[in-house]
């Protein structure tokens, strides 16, 4: 049994707010404080020498997953939302963190357990709320993409039913095509790219190069732009005119947020084990695009790579939601982190041969 000699140690683990188990190779449980007796609904005496498995009437905790990364890996095993339901009937929902320790020769894993239901009511809640905003954003905005073209076909239709010279006639039915058009290319770019990207080695730092090259070109301002290269980066398999759109859109929308000065660095890296949710990169590209402007709207963070979601005069606001659409068909993620001063996005491109990224 795995004791702890220190009254002041012992006393500390005993009054965490966090369930904290020590278990053996097996799952027994060798160690339990005082929280684990309160989320579990039993003594420490009749939790100590149970396999863990015995306090769960029904429960997703995956424990080969966890046996595989935290003994054997020795990495920390985490697994978010994992719903239980105690021997007592309670359902409760859990996030297990687990680590390899070594105690007398012997290894042990230690798993904290925190109860998160009222944070995932809160979530879900708060999640409706965006979605419903996000909702209505859309539909205001493609009422507006929308409506100026079908006003165009109505009027240029009355028009061709009454005109009797023939020129009027063509003009009238080229404005109706035109703007058919106008809308079918709208419908195009919500529905996303709809081709498979082509995907071939690359030099990722020549793509930057290229998208430092084409902003420039748009840089009638003070804006700096600065490159920080991992130049040891090798070649990675991807669509390189795709991520050049992707890297582009987001420093172009930095220029727009600089208006006039300002810097905007590019940045390469590599990094492992990358985990988002139930994700898992073993070795991924991180391109890094960070800007010292005023920061994104609190009220846009949420609903950032939303289509049709936009604070510029005249946006559409379809650019991160293709954005989004382009590294996920890569395998990779994207996500943004923003505040007065500092913006920054991360795109992940996994270095798997397959693009898929591994769980």
């Amino acid at each position: 049994m795995v004791q702890s000699t220190h009254p002041m140690l012992s006393a500390l683990w005993h009054n965490l707010s966090t369930c904290v188990l020590v278990l053996d190779k097996e799952f027994v449980i060798h160690y339990a404080n005082n929280s684990s007796s309160e989320l579990f609904g039993l003594g420490i005496k009749r939790l100590i020498g149970q396999p863990i498995n015995d306090i769960f009437s029904h429960h997703h905790i995956d424990f080969e997953r966890l046996s595989q990364y935290a003994l054997n890996d020795g990495v920390d095993c985490q697994q978010h939302r994992v719903d239980v339901v105690f021997i007592d009937n309670r359902a409760a929902t859990l996030n297990l963190h687990a680590r390899r320790i070594n105690h007398q020769q012997q290894t042990y894993i230690l798993l904290e357990c925190r109860r998160i239901d009222d944070e995932v009511r809160f979530d879900q809640a708060s999640n409706q709320m965006h979605q419903y905003q996000a909702a209505r954003t859309l539909i205001r905005g493609l009422a507006h993409e929308i409506k100026n073209p079908l006003g165009g076909i109505r009027g240029a239709a009355q028009l061709l039913q009454y005109e009797s010279c023939q020129q009027e006639r063509d003009q009238c039915a080229q404005l109706i095509i035109e703007q058919a058009d106008r809308l079918t290319e709208l419908v195009d770019r919500l529905l996303g790219p709809n081709q498979l990207p082509k995907k071939a080695p690359c030099n990722i730092h020549q793509t930057l190069e290229s998208v430092i090259k084409l902003s420039m070109l748009d840089n009638a301002s003070q804006i700096t732009l600065l490159k920080d290269y991992d130049p040891s980066i090798p070649d990675i398999v991807i669509d390189q005119a795709k991520i050049q759109q992707v890297v582009l859109n987001i420093v172009r929308n930095a220029q727009q947020a600089l208006e006039s000065s300002g810097s905007i660095t590019l940045t390469t890296r590599i990094k492992h084990r990358m985990r988002r949710g139930e994700r898992l990169m073993k070795k991924a590209l991180l391109v890094k695009i960070t800007d010292d402007g005023p920061g994104i709207a609190e009220e846009l963070k949420d609903t950032l790579f939303y289509p049709m979601i936009t604070n510029k005069e005249g946006g559409s606001g379809l650019g991160l939601s293709i954005a989004q659409t382009i590294v996920e068909q890569h395998g990779g993620m994207i996500d943004c982190d923003s505040w007065p001063g500092h913006t920054e996005f991360n795109i992940y491109l996994p270095f798997d041969d397959d693009g898929t990224g591994s769980k």
